[in-house]
C-alpha cells in the first residue's frame, strides 16, 4: 500500500469514495482524494504534536512517527459529517471493509438526505445495523447535528466507539475510538486500560470518571492529547497485518 492507501484504508471518508478514490458522495463530486488535502490526510501532520505526548509515552511516539508520520494521515471531509454519522453507525460489530461500505454505497446511491437514509436503511439488509440506524438519525436530528462526545451518547445505539470514531473522522484527533484492534496493540505501545464503560461515559466526563484511570481511552487522551487519534489509526493498520510494528520497515511515501 501506498500512503494514500494507508490513510484511506481505516477512514469513514472511504465510504464516500468511488473507484480511484474518486468522490462518489457528499460535498466536492468527481475530486480525487489524492488533490484534496482533507481526504488525503495532508491537513493533520502528527509531528506538530509531539509534546502532547506524556513522558515515557514521547519515546514510543517517536518510533512511530519516523516509521509513519511522514505517510499515514487522518482522512476527513469537512461539510460530510451527516454521511460520515451514518457510517459510523453501522460500523457496530461487522466488517467495515466487508458490510459498512456496502450498505453505504446502496443508501448513499439512493439519497444523501439524513431522513431518506433513515426510511431506506431497513431495505437495504436484515442486520441490526441497519434496522437501528433510523431511530439512531432521528436522535442525531434532534439533538441539532451534536459533534461533542457527551450529545452523542445520548442518542439511542451511540456508545463510546462509535462516539469516539465520528469524532475523530470529523477531525477531531484526541478521540481514539476503542475497539478490539487498539486493545490487542494499545499495550505494546505503553498503553493499557480496558473499554469504556458506557453508562459511566454516559454520566461522565472522562476527566471527572470514576474509572479513568482505567480506562483506555482516558489513558490515550490524557497521555497522547492530539496524537491520540492518529495512534489509534496506526494501531488498527499495525493490528490488521498492514503495517509493521515500531523498530521495523516503513512504508513507501509513494
Amino acid at each position: 500500500m501506498n500512503c494514500l492507501d494507508l490513510t484511506l484504508y481505516p477512514s469513514l471518508t472511504l465510504a464516500l469514495l468511488g473507484d480511484n478514490y474518486v468522490k462518489k458522495f457528499g460535498v466536492k463530486k468527481g475530486v480525487h482524494a489524492g488533490d484534496d488535502p482533507h481526504l488525503s490526510g495532508r491537513w493533520y501532520s502528527p509531528w506538530r504534536y509531539i509534546n502532547d505526548a506524556e513522558g515515557p509515552m514521547r519515546d514510543v511516539v517517536h518510533e512511530l512517527l519516523e516509521k509513519f508520520g511522514d505517510c499515514v494521515g487522518i482522512s476527513i471531509s469537512p461539510g460530510d459529517e451527516d454521511l460520515v454519522f451514518v457510517t459510523a453507525f453501522l460500523t457496530q460489530n461487522t466488517e467495515y471493509h466487508v458490510n459498512v461500505l456496502r450498505w453505504t454505497k446502496a443508501l448513499f446511491s439512493r439519497s444523501e438526505r439524513l431522513e431518506e437514509i433513515a426510511e431506506a436503511a431497513p431495505e437495504v439488509g436484515r442486520s441490526y445495523q441497519l434496522r437501528r440506524l433510523p431511530d439512531a438519525v432521528r436522535g442525531y436530528l434532534a439533538l441539532g447535528r451534536p459533534r461533542d462526545r457527551a450529545a452523542l451518547l445520548r442518542i439511542k445505539g451511540v456508545g463510546p466507539k462509535i462516539a469516539d470514531l465520528f469524532l475523530l473522522f470529523t477531525g477531531d484527533t484526541t478521540s481514539a475510538p476503542v475497539d478490539k484492534h487498539y486493545m490487542r496493540v494499545a499495550p505494546k505501545l505503553g498503553l493499557t486500560g480496558r473499554a469504556p464503560e458506557p453508562s459511566y461515559c454516559r454520566r461522565y466526563a472522562c476527566e471527572a470518571c470514576p474509572l479513568a484511570r482505567s480506562c483506555l481511552r482516558w489513558q490515550s487522551y490524557s497521555r497522547l492529547g492530539r496524537l491520540a487519534g492518529w495512534v489509534q489509526t496506526v494501531a488498527y493498520l499495525i493490528d490488521k497485518g498492514i503495517l509493521d510494528g515500531p523498530g521495523l520497515s516503513a512504508p513507501s511515501p509513494s
